[in-house]
């Protein structure tokens, strides 16, 4: 009897998956649609928060996965993926890519290349929101003055969780973020970094 209830358990807890991915995936599209976000193909559990300009501009490649629930985040963490994008701002992610309870915040440019993991609580951003002269701060010249540099990440990288990434940071191929740093400065190809700020580990030689 236990066997039963137990099969009927998984089986019902499968069934709620299903469905759930489906209904994710129809409000996505749509959010998608009305964002005029072009995509070739994505998967998403949960769905994403989307704040896009009518002048910003999203491009996702193959096979873009976000992860928007506890139930499906490894990590357990209950946040969503926030997507923003300024006016005249332009996000552009490759194929192949998992994007997990991040924050990415374009003003400008930021850039994801192919096979690349953006793990658990991660956030990205290419400007500070802000002017850093008091002066401006609270008047029409906060944003006017707003310091905005792109943000490039290669190919087959790997960004651990609560990683912050900073305006103008260039992350190369093949480069291994450790969890919880703040990186506010380039990285090479094949190079391990962390720390806060983040700093030369070894080399990823892989």
């Amino acid at each position: 009897m236990s066997n039963v209830v137990f099969n009927f358990h998984n089986l019902s807890i499968r069934v709620y998956k299903r469905i759930y991915l489906y209904f994710c995936r129809k409000v996505t599209e749509y959010l998608f649609y009305v964002n005029r976000v072009s995509y070739k193909s994505f998967k998403t559990c949960g769905i994403p928060l989307l704040e896009i300009n009518h002048n910003g501009k999203i491009e996702l490649g193959e096979n873009v996965i976000f992860i928007n629930n506890a139930l499906f985040s490894t990590l357990g963490r209950p946040n969503k993926c926030k997507i923003s994008v300024y006016e005249n701002a332009k996000l552009c992610i490759g194929s192949n890519v998992g994007i997990s309870n991040a924050t990415l915040v374009a003003t400008q440019l930021i850039t994801i290349g192919n096979n690349v993991m953006i793990g658990g609580g991660v956030t990205i951003v290419d400007s500070d929101f802000h002017s850093i002269d008091f002066h401006h701060w609270f008047t029409d010249n906060d944003l006017l003055y707003m310091a905005r540099k792109p943000v490039i990440i290669g190919d087959n990288v790997f960004i651990g969780m609560n990683t912050l990434i900073l305006k103008g940071v260039t992350i190369g191929s093949n480069s291994i973020i450790a969890a919880g740093s703040v990186v506010n400065s380039n990285v090479p190809d094949y190079q391990i970094w962390g720390g806060n700020p983040a700093k030369f580990i070894r080399n990823n030689c892989q």
